[in-house]
C-alpha cells in the first residue's frame, strides 16, 4: 500500500470524526510542509482576476465562466474569502474582459454567497446573466439584462440550471448552511433545524421563462425510498443537483447523518419527480456529472472495488472503474465535445493541489498549485475546474498567490492539430523511427504501444523486431501491424540478442532521427515531440527516466525546462547521473550513426547500450538537456538485465575499455575524467551483481582475475553514499562487501 493509499485508508477507517480528521491532518500536512519542497504553482498557468487586494472567485464546477465568445468572463469580487464559508456580506458580479487587459466592470451586488458556489452566477446567453441574491427577505434568482440594466426576479434561488435555459432546479439553501457549510446560504435561519427529517419540501422547479415555481419532493420522500436502517433517526439533506444534456432527468445526492457517521447515495430522478432510481448505495457518493443523457460520472465508493472514479450507466447497475490510478476525491467534468474529463484534488500532505486532465485510459497532469494553510476546512479554496467551451482552457479558483483567485491552465495542446505535411506524408517519409526489440513480452507490448498511440506527435514509424519469442508476442505484433493505428513494421528474426536486433532496426530505418524503446518500457505522451524539437537545436536531445510509472504519467513537460549543453556537460552527466540516463533516453541522427559506423557490439551481452551512447556523444558538440521524467523504466525481474548472475556481466568492463579506447581515438577532451571513474565504477557494479546473486565463486573469479581492490580504492570516494560505504566495506574485507551488499534483495 503506497502512502496515498493509506492515507486514504486511515481517513475512511480510522480518522471519522471530521474535527478530529481535520486537527490531526492539519498538523500532519504542517509538519510534512516544512521539510518539502516549497512550489507556487507549476504548469502553463495565467492569472485571469487582476491584483488589486480584492479576492475573486467563480463557483462551482459544474458552471462556465466563460460567454459564448469566450471574450468575458464571470466573477465574484469580495473584501475576504477566508471570514465565513457562506457570508452575509456584499459581493460584486464582475466581468472580465479577456481581451482588454482583463479590465474588470461590474455588473450587480449579490448578499448570497458561498466560498464554493459563489452566487450560482451563469450566462444565461450573450446579453443576460443570472445570480442568486437576497432581496426582501428571501432567495431568489435574478435575471439581469446587460444592455439595458433592468432586472427580472424569480422567488427562488437556482441550484441546477438546463442546457437550454429552460429549466432549473432550487433546494433549501438554510438548511443546507447549517449543515455543510460553503454551500448554502447564511441569510435566513434554518425553520427546519429541529426536524431530522422533514415533512417539507426540499427540491423545486423552476420555469425560467414564466418564473413559475414546482415543489417536487421532501425529505420524507427520499428517506422512504428503498429505505436503509441508519436512516431512522438520522439527520437528511440533499446537495449537488445536476440535470442531465437533454433535461429530461436529474441527479441528487442524498446524504443523512448519525452517530456522527455520514451516509450518501446517489439518486436520479425524472423531471417530475418520477421514476427515482438508486444508483449508487455503498455509503459514499462524492462529486458527479453527466457525461450524456445516460451515463453519470462520479468519485464514490463500491464495495467491490473501493473508492475512485465510476462512469455508470443511469437505472441501471452497469459501471466501469475508470483510472485506477487517481484514488483522491475531485471535481470532474467532460469538455464540451466529450473527449476528455477534467477533475482536481484537495490538498495532498505537502499542501499541493493538482488539476488532471483524462482520455481514455490516459491520466494527464495540467497543473499543480500550492494551497496555504489559511484557506483550510469550510473556507477552503477548492479549485473546480471548468472547460472553456473550445475546450483549449481550463479555469479554476487558486490561492496560490495569497488570495483567492481566478485562473487559467492552457489546454489548446490537447486539440493541436499535427496534420501537417510531414504526417500527411507519414508513410512515405516519417521524421522518426522508433527501434523496439522484442522477446517473450506479451505481457507489456499492447502497454507499450499505446504510449506510442498516444504521442502528441504522429511522424513516426515503429520497428519491431521479433527475436524468436516463444510467447505469442509476434501474434500480438501482427495484429498491430494489420490494425493500422501506428505505422508500424515488424521484423521476425531467429533469436540471436538485443543488439543483433536493435541492428537491424538501426539498418531498416527511414526516419531522419532514431529513437530506441524497450518492449517493456513506456513513452510519455510528449516524448516523442519533446525529443525532436530538442534534437532539432542542438546534435543530440535527452530527457531523465523513472522508475516510478505514476510520475511519468502525470508529468506536465514545459518547453522551457530544456538546457543547452556542450560536449562536456552532457557527458559530465551521462557519467555520474547513470541512474537517471540510459541510452534509450536520447535521440540520434540515422546518418551520423551510419557515416560513424556506430552499432551495437553484437558480441556484448552487458555493457553494449553504454559503449554506443559513449561512441555517439563523441560526435556531439552541443546538447539539449530535459530535465524531466519522460521515459519510464519498468523495473522487470525477468529483463536481460536481472536475471541469474553469470560471468557474461564483466562483458561491462570490457565494454568501458573499449569506450576508454575510443575517445583516445576521437581526442575526446572529457577522455581523462572518464578514465578516472567508468571502469571503477562498473567494477563495482559487477561485484554488486554477484554479491546480490550470492554467487561466491564468481564473486572471488572477479577477484582473483581482475584489479578489484585499486577499484574499490577510487569508488570509496563516490559522491553516493552508498557505493562509498560499500566499497570501504570491501577495503576492510572482501567478505563483508560481499555480505553486506548481498542482502540487497
Amino acid at each position: 500500500m503506497n502512502l496515498d493509499k493509506m492515507e486514504v485508508w486511515v481517513h475512511d477507517n480510522i480518522l471519522k470524526n471530521p474535527t478530529i480528521r481535520h486537527a490531526i491532518y492539519g498538523i500532519y500536512q504542517r509538519a510534512l510542509y516544512v521539510v518539502s519542497p516549497k512550489i507556487k504553482f507549476d504548469g502553463e498557468i495565467k492569472k485571469l482576476s487582476p491584483n488589486d487586494g480584492y479576492e475573486y472567485l467563480f463557483g462551482y464546477y459544474d458552471k462556465c465562466p466563460w460567454d459564448e465568445t469566450g471574450r468575458y468572463i464571470l466573477a465574484l469580487r469580495v473584501k475576504s474569502a477566508t471570514v465565513a464559508a457562506d457570508s452575509k456580506d456584499k459581493a460584486e458580479l464582475v466581468i472580465i474582459d479577456l481581451k482588454k487587459n482583463n479590465k474588470i466592470q461590474k455588473i450587480a451586488t449579490t448578499r448570497s454567497w458561498n466560498v464554493q458556489q459563489g452566487c450560482m452566477a451563469q450566462w444565461l446567453d450573450q446579453s443576460h446573466v443570472m445570480y442568486n441574491d437576497f432581496r426582501d427577505g428571501n432567495y431568489c434568482t435574478v435575471i439581469l439584462d446587460l444592455e439595458d440594466k433592468s432586472e427580472r426576479i424569480i422567488r427562488r434561488a437556482v441550484y441546477a440550471v438546463s442546457a437550454d435555459k429552460k429549466i432549473a432546479l432550487s433546494l433549501d439553501f438554510s438548511r443546507l448552511h447549517r449543515l455543510r457549510p460553503g454551500y448554502g446560504y447564511a441569510n435566513i435561519p434554518d425553520r427546519t433545524k429541529n426536524e431530522k427529517c422533514p415533512q417539507k419540501t426540499c427540491i423545486w422547479k423552476i420555469n425560467i421563462e414564466t418564473g413559475e415555481v414546482t415543489p417536487l419532493l421532501k425529505y420524507t420522500d427520499f428517506m422512504n425510498f428503498e429505505k436503509r436502517s441508519e436512516m431512522e433517526g438520522a439527520e437528511h439533506k440533499v446537495n449537488h443537483l445536476m440535470i442531465s444534456p437533454n433535461g429530461k432527468r436529474f441527479m441528487v445526492l442524498h446524504r443523512w447523518f448519525k452517530n456522527g457517521e455520514k451516509y450518501t447515495r446517489l439518486v436520479t430522478c425524472n423531471m417530475d419527480g418520477t421514476e427515482m432510481y438508486n444508483l449508487s448505495d455503498d455509503n459514499f457518493v462524492s462529486h458527479c456529472c453527466w457525461k450524456n443523457n445516460e451515463e453519470i460520472l462520479s468519485y464514490l465508493n463500491k464495495k467491490e472495488s473501493g473508492k475512485g472514479y465510476y462512469l455508470m450507466k443511469d437505472k441501471s447497475k452497469e459501471y466501469k472503474h475508470m483510472w485506477p490510478s487517481l484514488i483522491m476525491d475531485g471535481h470532474p467534468t467532460y469538455s464540451y465535445d466529450g473527449k476528455y474529463v477534467v477533475t482536481d484534488t484537495y490538498p495532498d500532505r505537502r499542501r499541493i493541489q493538482s488539476i488532471y486532465v483524462m482520455d481514455g485510459k490516459k491520466v494527464k497532469k495540467v497543473a499543480k498549485v500550492f494551497s496555504p494553510f489559511k484557506y483550510g476546512g469550510d473556507v477552503r479554496c477548492d479549485l473546480h475546474p471548468r472547460w472553456s467551451k473550445d475546450g483549449k482552457q481550463i479555469c479554476f479558483d487558486g490561492s496560490f498567490d495569497g488570495k483567492r483567485g481566478i485562473y487559467a491552465v492552457d489546454t489548446s495542446r490537447l486539440y493541436y492539430d499535427q496534420d501537417n505535411v510531414e504526417n500527411k506524408n507519414m508513410c512515405i517519409s516519417p521524421k522518426v523511427s522508433i527501434i523496439i526489440p522484442c522477446y517473450d513480452c506479451a505481457q507489456f507490448i499492447n502497454e507499450t504501444l499505446e504510449s506510442l498511440e498516444n504521442q502528441t506527435f504522429k511522424n513516426f514509424e515503429v520497428i519491431c523486431i521479433n527475436d524468436g519469442s516463444k510467447d505469442d508476442t509476434l501474434e500480438k505484433l501482427k495484429k498491430w501491424e494489420k490494425s493500422q493505428k501506428l505505422n508500424i513494421k515488424v521484423i521476425d528474426q531467429s533469436n540471436s540478442g538485443v543488439s543483433r536486433a536493435r541492428n537491424n532496426g538501426i539498418k531498416e530505418a527511414q526516419g531522419e532521427y532514431i529513437l530506441f524503446l524497450d518492449s517493456d518500457d513506456w513513452y510519455h505522451e510528449n516524448y516523442v515531440e519533446f525529443m525532436l524539437s530538442g534534437v532539432k537545436k542542438a546534435d543530440v536531445a535527452y530527457c531523465k527516466l523513472s522508475r516510478k510509472q505514476e510520475e511519468v504519467i502525470s508529468f506536465y513537460p514545459k518547453m522551457d525546462a530544456q538546457v543547452i549543453q556542450n560536449q562536456e556537460e552532457a557527458m559530465h552527466n551521462l557519467l555520474y547521473r547513470m541512474g537517471e540516463l540510459c541510452f534509450c533516453n536520447y535521440i540520434y541522427n540515422r546518418k551520423t550513426l551510419v557515416e560513424k559506423n556506430i552499432f551495437f557490439d553484437e558480441n556484448t551481452k552487458f555493457g553494449e547500450d553504454r559503449e554506443f551512447n559513449w561512441k555517439y556523444l563523441c560526435h556531439c558538440k552541443s546538447a539539449i538537456f530535459m530535465d524531466m521524467p519522460l521515459y519510464w523504466y519498468r523495473v522487470n525481474k525477468d529483463s536481460a538485465t536481472k536475471g541469474k548472475a553469470s560471468w557474461r556481466k564483466t562483458d561491462l568492463l570490457t565494454a568501458v575499455k573499449r569506450i576508454e579506447k575510443y575517445l583516445e581515438e576521437q581526442e575526446c577532451g572529457f577522455s581523462k575524467e572518464f578514465n578516472s571513474y567508468m571502469y571503477a565504477r562498473a567494477m563495482w557494479a559487477v561485484a554488486k551483481t554477484f554479491s546480490v546473486s550470492k554467487d561466491r565463486n564468481l564473486y572471488k573469479r572477479l577477484i582473483r582475475e581482475y584489479p578489484v581492490r585499486k577499484c574499490m580504492k577510487r569508488t570509496a570516494k563516490d559522491s553516493s553514499k552508498l557505493v562509498a560505504f560499500a566499497s570501504m566495506l570491501y577495503l576492510v574485507n572482501p567478505v563483508l562487501f560481499f555480505k553486506i551488499v548481498g542482502l540487497k534483495k
